[in-house]
């Protein structure tokens, strides 16, 4: 054969095998002090331009790390700063049913004090792994700027009804919900799938799988109801009013959790926010719009 036939394979070959490598992620240096980073523009913002940021957005998502103080100190500075620029905020709380949306106004309006709050909302059972105090800043904020609280999670039984698909016990809404929750968006599940790689609670002849997708399931709905229950709250806001979504991290990150299921649902413009040790120096980039820094430090457990 020709030489040139050879360097024509060889040079094809090249070409394919470039077209293979895989790809770096692209990822941002973050320098330190940065209270706030967009991961958008790439740059550190202050509390003021973070709040200048946030101006044309209605509903912010914010990810939680459930044990850090500072990072619950600094959603409540947030929610300061959005008062003194003529904001008042709706906080939608991850761990909160929308069933208890009397006691929690009842508490924002100090119609009823903290002991008394706690013990209705029944803190210490559902959030026995974390202390109210840690939290408490951020519904202090709530109430020193006249904002309300919200709940909007699965109730321990409508999670349950899922996970078992014990379709009979179902009222014809939550029938509903359950056909039409969409457990195919590849991206979410490949986020989730280390967390799903063993099953703590298998049910009798379930195999890894079953429980696998059982659990991936409970997962889409939690996912699911936060977002329907968000955008309710959000078509009654007023011009002067913000939707926070505060819920763990995982539910906000990449936009794939509760932020996918909200856009489905809702035209309205809104802004992720994910939190961030104020150590890391690297970050990948599309994990959120912005990355809120704190210093960390776990808190004891009850």
């Amino acid at each position: 054969m020709p030489r040139s036939f050879f360097l024509a394979l060889l040079t094809i070959s090249i070409f394919f095998s470039a077209c293979q490598t895989k790809q770096a992620s692209l990822s941002h240096s973050i320098q330190k002090n940065c209270e706030y980073y967009s991961l958008k523009s790439a740059q550190c913002k202050d509390i003021e331009q973070m709040v200048n940021q946030l101006e044309p957005y209605k509903v912010i998502f914010i990810g939680d790390h459930h044990s850090e103080d500072s990072l619950h100190q600094k959603t409540a500075e947030l929610i300061m700063a959005l008062s003194l620029s003529g904001t008042k905020v709706k906080l939608a709380n991850e761990w909160f049913y929308p069933s208890d949306n009397q006691t929690l106004h009842e508490y924002v309006s100090k119609d009823i004090n903290e002991t008394e709050f706690i013990e209705k909302i029944q803190w210490k059972k559902r959030l026995k792994y974390y202390k109210f105090d840690s939290f408490r800043p951020m519904y202090q904020a709530i109430q020193k700027t006249y904002g309300k609280l919200y709940g909007i999670n699965l109730s321990k039984e409508e999670r349950k009804k899922i996970s078992d698909q014990n379709i009979s016990a179902m009222n014809e809404d939550e029938r509903r919900f359950n056909t039409n929750l969409d457990i195919n968006v590849s991206a979410h599940k490949n986020m989730l799938k280390p967390f799903f790689s063993h099953c703590h609670a298998p049910k009798p002849k379930e195999t890894l799988q079953e429980c696998t997708e059982r659990m991936y399931k409970v997962q889409v709905a939690w996912d699911s109801k936060m977002a329907l229950e968000s955008y309710k709250l959000s078509k009654g806001l007023q011009e002067n009013e913000k939707l926070i979504v505060f819920a763990g991290a995982l539910h906000i990150q990449n936009d794939l959790g509760i932020p996918l299921r909200f856009a489905r649902l809702s035209n309205l413009p809104y802004v992720s926010i994910i939190p961030a040790e104020q150590t890391i120096q690297h970050i990948k980039h599309g994990l959120a719009d912005f990355l809120m820094f704190y210093k960390e430090k776990n808190i004891s457990k009850d």
